[in-house]
């Protein structure tokens, strides 16, 4: 059963002392060495990590960005840009998929930075077809693999083509989603601006109920971040 079908109340949110960072008991984590998995998901493997503790006050700022914008059909759908910020976002992005898993429900996660796929190596799993095939038609089942991390799936991106990069950026990725009939589950969408990039991300992230945009310090231009707020 999916924990956000439960009342708010009923959802974790960190220890009981109400402190976002600190880890719940008996988290569903993975044995030290499991290869199944990369190491630099550390959320996997040790919940009391200094790292992990940020990630879950990622988390609980997204949820509560998503509370306050009505999220109340029981299936957080969240988003995750890196901005210029290399593969310090996707491991983010892995990380922050595995925290959500644990502690409120299934989770989808969606590699949609198709011309560079990080999260299949991360999470271990084919990246033979995904997003790309899902959005060109040319997918024959909804391409979602099962990770090693409890309840926990990835739709990888797929694999990069002439075009294919562009399909993203068509319309809502949530709208899109909630036509491929995927089993009930949060998703997060992980996105990718490269030097130079235009892309419209307004339209892809409409209906997104809370997004975190990830920039490096020094190399992330401000003007870059106002384009994609505004």
């Amino acid at each position: 059963v999916n924990p956000l079908l439960a009342e708010p109340s009923a959802l974790h949110n960190g220890a009981p002392d109400g402190d976002p960072a600190t880890a719940p008991a008996n988290l569903p984590l993975l044995q030290p060495g499991d290869t199944r998995v990369d190491p630099l998901v550390t959320a996997a493997f040790d919940a009391n990590d200094a790292y992990v503790a940020k990630v879950r006050k990622v988390r609980a700022k997204l949820l509560a960005a998503a509370r306050e914008a009505g999220a109340i059909d029981g299936r957080l759908r969240l988003a995750l840009l890196s901005l210029h910020a290399g593969d310090e976002a996707s491991i983010l992005a892995a990380n922050l998929a595995t925290v959500l898993a644990q502690m409120d429900g299934p989770t989808i996660v969606i590699d949609a930075d198709i011309p560079h796929p990080t999260l299949d190596r991360l999470l271990r799993v084919p990246n033979s077809i995904g997003l790309a095939e899902q959005l060109s038609g040319m997918a024959l089942r909804v391409p979602i693999v099962p990770t090693a991390v409890e309840r926990l799936w990835l739709m990888p991106s797929g694999q990069a083509s002439n075009g294919s990069a562009s399909l993203v950026e068509k319309g809502s990725l949530v709208e899109a989603a909630d036509r491929w009939n995927m089993p009930p589950a949060n998703l997060l969408a992980y996105l990718a601006e490269r030097p130079r990039g235009t892309t419209a991300f307004g339209t892809i992230l409409e209906k997104f109920d809370a997004v975190v945009l990830v920039a490096q310090r020094g190399v992330t231009p401000v003007a870059e971040i106002r384009r994609v707020i505004d």
